[in-house]
């Protein structure tokens, strides 16, 4: 896994995991790591919020098998640094092979990032924040996020919506999670057979109140429909460190 030489002194990358890692999250998506590269191919649509990215170091955090990572390198982007807790999903990035030579993975958790200040341009965390428990903690995640940010950066955060058909069967659970010392949208997906996930579906207000409390200029906050004809599947947040 390239971690090492030049670009990686640059930001301060270390090597590793962080005590507060979440051994679920890894060992979840260490799993279905190649069934997830393989239904998960296309960038998401609001990684156009990004905009030209010529020149710059971008954060990709929760990248997954590098799709988003993939779509900034063909952005112009200098270096994008593609940071996930899973080395399942890490070396399927790898084993693609696309735009190595200015895409960098790095193992990491979210809530201890090892960079330094400032060091990057932008950051894009799709679909990542809500697979972190406790909202304090998803906070804090956000908080890692801006301090590796340079004053200015955008950052682009995504979240899966709460009230949509799919988890229409989730519900009870959900507004009941609070009872059992977690918060009303937390809740267990599975994929398939093979493994469960831990999610916090979000409230539109829910992402921007996040956002504002870990310290980001809020500039807007919509709903991203992919398959859905009325409802919003994602919330989709844009600000700045400012």
């Amino acid at each position: 896994m390239p971690r090492t030489g030049r670009a990686s002194e640059q930001l301060g990358a270390g090597i590793g995991m962080s005590g507060t890692a979440s051994r679920d999250a890894m060992d979840a998506y260490d799993c279905i790591a190649q069934d997830f590269k393989a239904a998960r191919r296309r960038a998401w649509p609001s990684i156009k919020e990004v905009g030209n990215c010529a020149g710059m170091t971008v954060l990709d955090l929760g990248a997954g098998a590098g799709r988003n990572a993939v779509a900034l390198a063909e952005a112009d982007a200098a270096l994008v640094v593609a940071a996930d807790i899973s080395i399942g999903m890490l070396e399927g990035m790898v084993s693609e092979g696309r735009h190595l030579d200015r895409i960098m993975p790095v193992l990491c958790d979210a809530m201890a990032l090892p960079f330094r200040e400032g060091a990057f341009d932008a950051a894009v965390c799709i679909a990542m924040i809500h697979h972190i428990a406790g909202r304090e903690n998803r906070r804090g995640a956000l908080r890692e996020v801006r301090a590796v940010m340079k004053e200015g950066g955008i950052v682009l955060v995504t979240a899966w919506a709460r009230l949509q058909g799919r988890f229409a069967k989730h519900l009870p659970s959900m507004l009941l999670a609070r009872g059992r010392g977690g918060e009303c949208g937390d809740a267990t997906i599975p994929w398939g057979n093979k493994a469960t996930r831990f999610y916090h579906l979000y409230t539109k207000g829910e992402l921007a109140s996040d956002l504002a409390e870990a310290g980001f200029k809020l500039e807007r906050v919509y709903g991203e429909r992919i398959r859905a004809k009325f409802l919003a599947e994602n919330w989709v947040a844009v600000g700045r460190k400012g």
